[in-house]
């Protein structure tokens, strides 16, 4: 949130993340519900629904198990 975006950029391609980013200010952390801290991940579905919000640092896994339980089975 408010950083430089040419740094987020930098970070993204160095980090190779194969997943949409977004950037944000005070205004676009209160329509997600406040944000009061940093870092602060959001999963959100095709459909623009927050599925899961995590506060603070987090656990990838945590964060891929929620992710697969919402995915439809094959």
């Amino acid at each position: 949130m408010d950083d430089d975006p040419s740094l987020v950029r930098s970070l993204y391609g160095k980090l190779q993340l194969n997943y949409p980013v977004a950037m944000g200010d005070a205004k676009l952390g209160e329509l997600y519900g406040g944000v009061l801290g940093l870092p602060v991940t959001f999963l959100i579905d095709r459909h623009g629904e927050v599925r899961a919000k995590y506060q603070g640092e987090t656990d990838l896994s945590k964060i891929e198990m929620q992710l697969q339980s919402l995915l439809p089975l094959h």
